[in-house]
């Protein structure tokens, strides 16, 4: 099971993670406005934290950070934590140096891992993430997204949903060319079409600042700027980002860059694979609550075979709304995506 505080340890042995982005301070506004700004963290540990930053004790920050009690939202501490594990074995094991289907599916999997190992002292944290392959079977060319997130907050009928569709990119610089096609579109137009695309970049493991996933929403990128991206100045740490999301529906329906809201699973699966874009295909999902590994294994099962009925019945409507000529075309034939 990993926690906080093993966390903090992994980033300190590696030199990844949080802490490392302090050396550099004009990061400290911009990666981390919505991990240090005033949402989710309490008055007390707000204050301490920014003492902490203020004396060039980033350290001790993050210690304040790694209780529970630090976040006003519990849940929002828990995701944030185990995103945080992600993203730091992710950027730690030289993941930056390969391709972005296969970091992609790295880190695909390390969510689910880390989410599900994650040891949630009360058990309580009610939060689910249910991720959706778009790299697959033409996806990316009809949506522009590599794959989607759905962040499953609370549970029973008071559960809300937020959905988020990510287009990847390897940062082996702070500048990135975020310009390629996507069917006789490209990927920017068709996220921004979406109403929830954003980019996520990862960075090269060896980067001395040892960042994490940055993510940034694609209807902040004008598309005159596509050639030349900051995948640094003007995002958001990926784990801050979904953290302020779970803190945010908690308390009513917000409005985020690059993110979608649903009251109800199904509806947050029409996000995820939008029936409105041409020829979507419904792919199965990997599903994760935070804590999982420490659960019934009845009760985990039982969750992803909820979450694979909310699927099989999306795809089945949307096979009968397409009429029975078109049900099986996923596997013809589709234009590459074309490279920039």
């Amino acid at each position: 099971m990993n926690t906080p505080a093993s966390t903090l340890e992994l980033a300190s042995l590696r030199r990844r993670g949080i802490a490392a982005t302090f050396a550099e301070d004009r990061l400290l506004g911009e990666l981390y406005k919505l991990l240090w700004g005033l949402d989710l963290l309490t008055r007390t540990s707000r204050q301490l934290v920014i003492e902490a930053v203020g004396t060039g004790n980033p350290h001790a920050a993050c210690r304040i950070m790694s209780r529970r009690n630090a976040f006003i939202d519990k849940g929002a501490w828990s995701l944030f934590w185990s995103v945080t594990h992600a993203s730091i074995e992710i950027s730690s094991r030289g993941f930056g140096s390969t391709h972005e289907p296969e970091l992609n599916g790295a880190y695909m999997g390390q969510l689910r891992t880390s989410l599900a190992q994650f040891a949630d002292p009360t058990g309580a944290a009610n939060c689910a993430c249910i991720i959706g392959d778009h790299a697959t079977l033409g996806n990316e060319a009809r949506s522009g997204a590599d794959f989607g997130l759905i962040l499953e907050v609370g549970s029973g009928p008071a559960a809300r949903y937020v959905v988020c569709l990510l287009q990847a990119k390897r940062a082996t610089s702070r500048v990135v060319d975020v310009r390629r096609g996507a069917g006789d579109s490209t990927q920017l137009d068709r996220l921004v079409e979406s109403g929830i695309g954003s980019y996520l970049f990862y960075h090269h493991h060896d980067d001395p600042r040892g960042l994490g996933p940055t993510v940034r929403s694609a209807d902040s990128i004008p598309a005159a700027d596509a050639s030349r991206v900051n995948a640094v100045l003007g995002t958001d740490d990926l784990a801050a980002r979904l953290a302020a999301a779970v803190h945010q529906v908690r308390r009513s329906r917000p409005e985020m860059p690059g993110m979608g809201f649903a009251d109800d699973r199904a509806d947050a699966a029409r996000l995820l694979f939008n029936p409105d874009v041409p020829d979507i295909v419904v792919n199965d999902v990997l599903v994760a609550r935070v804590g999982d590994a420490s659960r019934e294994p009845a009760s985990v099962v039982g969750f992803e075979d909820e979450w694979a009925a909310v699927i099989d019945e999306h795809r089945a409507s949307l096979d009968r709304v397409r009429g029975t000529e078109r049900h099986g075309r996923s596997d013809e034939f589709e234009p590459p995506i074309r490279g920039g």
